[in-house]
């Protein structure tokens, strides 16, 4: 596909699910109102989206009301009008990885993706001391951590050799899209390309707060070398929404990925 192009656009890829996304209105940093849901998700309907899931922040210090049950009653107060656009929705969340997760998280009622597959994430400006616990407890009570956007997190060195340490403990990455157009910096690009070309993501969001990333969307060009990987990440994406994906063929998908001959950088 493409053989004679050097980069491809974004939108000219099959993306039709969307695993991250601050959509759900009025509930964390992304949109505020219904109306604006429901125009980013008309936006996103005309560039090729079909599923979205809606993943808000859940972080007691910062958003108190985010617990599942509020999550769920915002959810099914909207859910007509957001699914009026023709883009299906379904709730989940994005769980802070905070000082005492693993005496509060519900794991009887939390907001997990299909096949339990659980999105967490950590503060920018430092490691979650608790990561590797948090995550052992996960797996060890049938979740499957997928950490959010790796390749913005400051304190990981582009040698990707913290990652592979957190990726080796059973964690899968899910790629920010926009990080591969430099729209997060150089750096998040330059760690986005390189955890790429290793094979060390499992699904792909766009993570969208705003309309304004949608036009980034647009005009987001992927190098021609990215483009096999990324349609395996979006592959990921459709097989967890159909209900078709399981751990073991996620990080299959996720291996298949892999670019040959890349050195580690330094």
């Amino acid at each position: 596909m493409w053989p004679f192009k050097t980069s491809v656009r974004f939108t000219e890829m099959d993306f039709r699910t969307d695993f991250h996304s601050h959509v759900l209105p009025g509930v964390d940093d992304g949109f505020r109102s219904v109306d604006k849901s429901v125009e980013a998700l008309k936006r996103l309907k005309d560039i090729g989206l079909e599923h979205q899931f809606l993943t808000p922040h859940i972080y007691p210090e910062l958003y108190p009301d985010n617990t599942p049950m509020q999550i769920r009653n915002v959810f099914d107060s909207c859910r007509a009008e957001l699914e009026s656009t023709g883009v299906a929705c379904r709730i989940a969340g994005e769980h802070m990885v905070y000082e005492s997760i693993e005496d509060e998280f519900p794991a009887s009622d939390c907001l997990s993706m299909g096949q339990d597959f659980l999105l967490i994430e950590m503060s920018y400006a430092f490691e979650s001391h608790n990561i590797r616990s948090f995550v052992f407890d996960l797996n060890t009570n049938g979740f499957h951590p997928v950490l959010a956007h790796p390749e913005r997190y400051n304190y990981y060195s582009r040698s990707l050799v913290e990652l592979k340490s957190i990726a080796d403990i059973d964690t899968r990455f899910q790629l920010n899209i926009l990080s591969l157009g430099g729209f997060y910096g150089n750096m998040a690009k330059e760690k986005a390309e390189a955890i790429l070309e290793h094979g060390l993501y499992t699904f792909v969001g766009t993570d969208l707060h705003s309309l304004a990333q949608i036009d980034q969307l647009k005009s987001l060009r992927l190098q021609r070398k990215h483009v096999a990987a990324v349609e395996k990440l979006i592959e990921n994406n459709e097989l967890l929404w159909s209900g078709e994906l399981s751990a073991g063929n996620a990080n299959a998908l996720s291996d298949s990925g892999k670019t040959k001959g890349i050195k580690w950088l330094a």
